[in-house]
């Protein structure tokens, strides 16, 4: 499960770092990032772009939605099959957030980035949606979990899929090898993580309690 991350850096640093060519987000709220709220994500549209996109996909006609894609059947998956073909995407992040389980219905809040990284590339799918009301076209995204690494168990089975930036471009390429794409769905993160416990007023909250995010996703 990922239900919520980091973002605080400046719009300018992460055009020049994802060498964007096109600009469709001028500025965004930093910080804390929530399902249902706007973010910026890079994609390949003939250019490479940003632009502000919704997290999580509708669910149908419910008022739920959905915010992660599992990497093991996102290619199967009739809600996610095609933009995993056509519509790959980069969340950037400065870090994730996961709740811990510590006994006596308590959870505790981590924040996981990788040490060498200011930045990270999440690994995600968009596309272009109606609300549940079938009243509002925009674009949306949900992020890809993959199981989690063996520095991460201890705290959640799960953790977004991290995409190295070697593999960035591929990634991005709806034109790729999927060989090529499918082996970045299973690689590990090369970087050493850090992995801090913030104590604060929502540490025992994940944040996504109002979200619908079903099991089979």
């Amino acid at each position: 499960m990922c239900g919520r991350y980091l973002l605080d850096t400046e719009i300018r640093e992460i055009i020049k770092t994802y060498k964007i060519l096109r600009t469709k987000a001028e500025e965004y709220k930093a910080g804390e990032i929530f399902p249902s709220t706007s973010a910026p994500i890079i994609f390949d549209s003939d250019q490479r772009t940003i632009a502000h996109a919704k997290w999580g996909f509708p669910f149908g006609f419910k008022k739920g939605m959905v915010i992660n894609a599992r990497s093991e059947t996102i290619m199967n998956k009739p809600m996610f099959k095609e933009s995993f073909y056509t519509a790959r995407c980069i969340i950037p992040a400065n870090l994730y957030y996961e709740w811990k389980e510590e006994g006596g219905g308590k959870k505790v809040k981590y924040g996981i980035g990788l040490k060498n990284q200011s930045l990270i590339s999440l690994g995600g799918i968009f596309k272009l949606s109606m609300d549940y009301s079938h009243s509002i076209k925009q674009l949306t995204f949900v992020i890809i979990t993959t199981e989690a690494e063996e520095d991460i168990k201890n705290i959640h089975s799960r953790m977004p899929l991290i995409i190295k930036k070697n593999d960035i471009d591929a990634w991005l390429d709806k034109n790729a090898d999927i060989k090529h794409v499918q082996r970045i769905l299973k690689s590990k993160v090369s970087d050493e993580f850090f992995i801090n416990r913030i104590d604060d007023n929502n540490s025992e909250s994940s944040g996504d309690e109002d979200y619908e995010q079903l099991k089979m996703f």
